[in-house]
C-alpha cells in the first residue's frame, strides 16, 4: 500500500488564515522527512471548510519544498477552471515538480461554490466532459481545434508540455454511481472518501468499478494494477491510546462535520434546479443521522497504533491500493498533528510496506 497525507487548509473560528497556509504547508515537509509517498491537496472556495482556493498554487509550493514525494490533486474541480489555463498549470507544475504530479479530477458537488462561480450545477457533467478532451489534447497535441457547447477553439496551441508522456496520471474523484462507471470506463484510477458511514460503503464502490471494467473487456491484469491505484481519503488520528486519541480529537471532529453539513447542502433546497433536490434532501437525511458514537463506530480511524492499524487492514482486504490520510481536520494543534504523524508512520506504515 502507498500513503499519502492530505490537506484542506480547514479554518475554524480563531484561526488565522496565514498561520493555517504555512502550518500545512510545513506539514507537506513532514510528509516527505517521515516516509510519506504523496501529498494531496483539494479544492474549495467561499467557506472555512477549506482554504485550498488553489491546486495549481499549493501543488507548486509542494514542489519547492519537497524532492521525492508524489504531489496530487484531489482535485481540480475542473467546471470552475479555463481548460486551457488550466492546462498550462498542471504542465508548468509537472516540470516544476521534475515530474511528480498526478492530477485528480472532479465535477464538484458544493452548491455554494457553483453560486460563487456563477455555474449552473446541474451543467457540471458536460463542462467536465469537455474540460477533460481540451486538456488532454493541450497536453498531447502540437496544435488543436475544438468546438463544444461551452468552449471553442480554433488552432490553438498550448506550452509549455509535461514532463510525463502523454501527460500526468489522470485520477476521477467518484462519488455516485454514474461517476464511478465513468471513470472506469475512462481507464482511469478512482479517488473515494470515507466523510461519514460505515467504512464498508466503498465494497459497493469497488465492485461497481470492477465489474464496469470487466464489462468493458479490461484485463485481470489491467484491473488489478488499477485498483492498486485506487484512492481512499480517510480521517486519521494516532495517539498513545484509543481513550486519548478520541478526547483529543472530539471537538475538531465535530466542527468538521457541522461544517461539512453546511457546505454540501443549500440553505434553501427548493431553491436549487428540480434535478439536484432529491439529492440534496437525501444528503441532509444521511447527515441528521451522524452522531460522535456513530462516527467512532463506523467512520473515523482515530486511536492507538494498533486500532489504526487494525483500520487500515480492513482497507487493504477490500483492495484500496492508496490512504489519503487526513490528519489535520477541524483546527487540530500543529504539535498534536506532528504526534500523531510520526505514530503513524513509524508504527503503522511499516505493517502495509
Amino acid at each position: 500500500m502507498r500513503f499519502g497525507t492530505f490537506y484542506f487548509f480547514q479554518a475554524p473560528p480563531a484561526h488565522r488564515h496565514t498561520d493555517i497556509i504555512h502550518r500545512e504547508l510545513e506539514q507537506v515537509e513532514w510528509s516527505e522527512a517521515l516516509g510519506f509517498d504523496e501529498v494531496w491537496f483539494t479544492e474549495h472556495h467561499f467557506i472555512d471548510y477549506g482554504l485550498s482556493v488553489d491546486p495549481s498554487t499549493l501543488a507548486a509550493a509542494a514542489a519547492s519544498r519537497t524532492r521525492r514525494v508524489r504531489i496530487g490533486l484531489a482535485a481540480a474541480i475542473l467546471p470552475f477552471h479555463h481548460p486551457l489555463r488550466l492546462a498550462e498549470q498542471m504542465a508548468l507544475v509537472d516540470i516544476l515538480s521534475n515530474g511528480r504530479l498526478d492530477v485528480g479530477v472532479g465535477r464538484g458537488n458544493r452548491p455554494a461554490e457553483f453560486t460563487g462561480y456563477r455555474v449552473p450545477q446541474e451543467e457540471s457533467r458536460e463542462r467536465f466532459d469537455e474540460v477533460v478532451e481540451i486538456m488532454r489534447r493541450a497536453w498531447t497535441e502540437e496544435r488543436f481545434s475544438y468546438a463544444g457547447r461551452f468552449y471553442q477553439f480554433h488552432d490553438v496551441r498550448v506550452i509549455p508540455k509535461p514532463v510525463q508522456r502523454p501527460h500526468p496520471p489522470l485520477y476521477q474523484v467518484c462519488v455516485t454511481k454514474d461517476g464511478i462507471e465513468n471513470t472506469a470506463l475512462r481507464g482511469w484510477p478512482m479517488l473515494n472518501s470515507v466523510l461519514f458511514g460505515p467504512v464498508d460503503q466503498l465494497l459497493a464502490n469497488r465492485d461497481t468499478y470492477v465489474n464496469t471494467l470487466k464489462k468493458s473487456g479490461t484485463s485481470d491484469a489491467e484491473i488489478a494494477a488499477l485498483l492498486e491505484r485506487w484512492g481512499v481519503s480517510r480521517q486519521i488520528y494516532v495517539a498513545d491510546t484509543d481513550a486519548r486519541a478520541l478526547e483529543e480529537t472530539k471537538a475538531a471532529e465535530l466542527w468538521y462535520q457541522e461544517s461539512f453539513r453546511r457546505f454540501v447542502i443549500p440553505e434553501r433546497i427548493e431553491d436549487a434546479h428540480p434535478s439536484l433536490q432529491p439529492g440534496f434532501r437525501a444528503m441532509a437525511e444521511r447527515l441528521a443521522h451522524v452522531t460522535w458514537e456513530r462516527l467512532v463506530a463506523e467512520t473515523l480511524a482515530f486511536g492507538s497504533p494498533d486500532t489504526v492499524a487494525g483500520h487500515i487492514e480492513t482497507m487493504r482486504r477490500m483492495g484500496v491500493g492508496h490512504v489519503l490520510c487526513w490528519m489535520n481536520f477541524g483546527g487540530l494543534p500543529q504539535d498534536k498533528i506532528r504526534r500523531s504523524m510520526e505514530l503513524f508512520a513509524r508504527e503503522v506504515m511499516p505493517r502495509f510496506r
